[in-house]
């Protein structure tokens, strides 16, 4: 597979093919877009490369609005620049550069879809490929809706207007400065577009002139089932009816935004926003509850049947078919914080929402402990059957094979961050106000720290010589008798640390920050700055038996240290890191915001 890049630079990578909410490769042409659309090619093969980065576990960005043909096949636009496709129970993705959010999408057939998003983003899908358009803005655009495939409207920033003829965008009077979020109606003549403050504009066919809606409030979206039966809904649970003479603010128990709402033929509509909240109306009344786990709900779409889809944060994507809502994708959790390679066969990852991911070799599986509201933060173990888990509230959970986790809380209930050791039975948990703790193999105990600036990572090279870093600069060495301060000579947070076999220790943090142990001479340990050559914060560290150090953090920056500079590892990806994992085989492990992970292979 070739990759052709266009001028614009916009570049398409199909990241699954997935069953069931599991994604698995899928091979396509990825060269696009702009001036012309480029197929793969038939040069002849390159030699194959010695390494290279491969999606382990792709990211679930939050979805902001969907489109389809059927209940079947339909299309998901998403933050981060992404355009996901259902048809037939497959989903196939594309994202664009330079992952601009994605915010809303609507066609006339499946080889005739456009999709709008921020800084004028305007991409058309021709059944093959996708095709960047001008729409003569770089304004934010928040809704695009349309009559036919030559007469769409799209709408967004400070009043911004355009329409496609099906050729080309030009841009047009709206009428207002206030920033419109969408735009629907029934006929070319009868077109509404709502925004901030209570915003309603109406087209007529000639002009767009103001409506009084009644409210002051953002209006987030309209729909409707004809020209005197239209539907707003906004900031603060707001909703609007407008009955062909006027609207009317209708009363609702919630205050949450509402992003969006419709409703199936012959009953009445539903409402979704904020903190899950789903709003339906009955008699005249609209009664609220959560749905989806109280996840941020974005967008909605009928089939002009029976199924009505939703959409919304970290991948959710809902299919109702009265009575059952159907979950047809959603994320394991919106940030994974560590992540520990146990061989080459075994890798344990976890995150918010009490997340804890197991790779065999063959897919990640859910083994999550049942815990209420924890958030894990770092994974360390001493082989595949046995590993440690710490994070939120104090809690450590211990995973050994054919048993129940083991479950430990700290008194303090501090937060935890970090966790290694040197064998099953002298392992160091570091966190919140300068608390360590120390597992004998029967139980924990408090050790005295020195400090009370929040731990955030430890490692080391044996029982006597292990290594604390976290905020404040601070950097502490425990001689296996007691912790004690080093210097660091910095402030700024101190986010990981890793012990190189040959004695030098290497810490990383803030803006590229790279902190190095030396001897002053006097038997004394001093830092060196030594910079990375990265201007972005660097997360975790790990390395490998040949005293390599990996680093990884924001933008997804990956840099190696072989003892003498940094050298960037380009991942070809531009979502954050915060923990990378290495095992005996060459292989590194980088995992991070939306539940991505990321697999270097040599």
């Amino acid at each position: 597979m070739s990759t052709m890049r266009m001028p614009a630079s916009l570049r398409r990578r199909s990241t699954a093919a997935r069953r069931g909410g599991a994604r698995l490769a899928l091979a396509v042409c990825a060269g696009l877009l702009l001036l012309a659309v480029a197929g793969c090619d038939n040069d002849p093969a390159a030699p194959k490369p010695q390494s290279e980065w491969t999606v382990s576990l792709e990211p679930q960005y939050t979805n902001r609005a969907v489109w389809g043909l059927s209940a079947t096949h339909f299309f998901v636009t998403s933050e981060r620049g992404t355009v996901s496709r259902y048809r037939d129970g497959q989903w196939t993705s594309w994202q664009f550069e330079y992952f601009q959010n994605l915010r809303d999408v609507w066609g006339t057939a499946g080889d005739a879809v456009m999709v709008v998003g921020e800084s004028g983003l305007s991409l058309r899908f021709d059944g093959k490929d996708w095709t960047a358009l001008y729409p003569g803005t770089t304004r934010d655009l928040y809704g695009v809706w349309g009559t036919a495939w030559d007469n769409i409207y799209a709408v967004g920033q400070d009043g911004v207007m355009a329409r496609f003829d099906g050729a080309n965008w030009a841009t047009l009077d709206s009428g207002t400065e206030a920033t419109l979020y969408d735009v629907w109606g029934t006929a070319a003549d009868d077109i509404f577009a709502v925004g901030r403050d209570g915003v309603i504009m109406h087209f007529d066919g000639t002009a767009w002139t103001p409506m009084d809606s009644g409210t002051t409030e953002a209006l987030d979206a309209v729909w409707g089932t004809s020209g005197h039966d239209v539907w707003a809904v906004g900031s603060l649970g707001t909703i609007v009816h407008y009955d062909g003479s006027a609207w009317q603010v209708e009363s609702t128990d919630v205050v949450d935004r509402l992003w969006s709402v419709r409703g199936l033929p012959g009953k009445e509509p539903v409402a979704v926003g904020a903190n899950g909240v789903l709003l339906t109306r009955s008699d005249g009344a609209w009664t609220s509850q959560t749905a989806a786990g109280g996840r941020y709900l974005y967008g909605l779409w009928d089939d002009g049947d029976s199924s009505l889809l939703l959409v919304g944060y970290n991948g959710l994507v809902m299919r109702l078919t009265d009575p059952v809502w159907e979950t047809l994708n959603e994320g394991r959790t919106h940030w994974l914080t560590g992540i520990w390679a146990a061989d080459c066969r075994t890798t344990v990852a976890v995150g918010k929402s009490g997340t804890v991911l197991l790779d065999l070799g063959d897919g990640w599986l859910d083994i999550s402990p049942q815990l209420p509201d924890v958030d894990w933060a770092a994974v360390w173990g001493t082989s595949a059957d046995d590993f440690f888990v710490v994070g939120t509230r104090g809690l450590i959970v211990r995973y050994q094979t054919g048993r129940p986790w083991t479950i430990w809380e700290l008194v303090s209930g501090a937060d935890l961050e970090s966790v290694w050791g040197t064998a099953s039975d002298d392992i160091f948990a570091v966190g919140e106000d300068g608390n360590i703790v120390h597992f004998d193999g029967y139980v924990w105990e408090r050790m005295e720290s020195g400090t009370s600036y929040p731990l955030l990572s430890v490692h080391g090279r044996n029982a006597y010589d292990v290594f604390a870093v976290g905020q404040g600069g601070t950097i502490l060495h425990f001689d296996g008798v007691v912790w004690s301060a080093s210097p660091s000579g910095v402030t700024g947070p101190l986010e990981a640390v890793w012990c190189r076999p040959n004695d030098e220790t290497v810490v990383v943090g803030e803006a590229g920050l790279s902190l190095h142990s030396a001897d002053d001479g006097t038997g004394h340990m001093t830092w060196e700055s030594r910079g990375s050559g990265a201007a972005f914060p660097l997360f975790g560290a790990t390395g490998d038996a040949d005293g390599n150090v990996y680093a990884a953090g924001t933008n997804g920056l990956v840099m190696k240290y072989a003892g003498d500079g940094w050298e960037i590892m380009p991942t070809g990806h531009h979502d954050q890191f915060d923990a990378i994992a290495g095992n005996n085989c060459g292989q590194l492990y980088c995992a991070g915001y939306w539940g991505v992970i990321l697999k270097y292979s040599k």
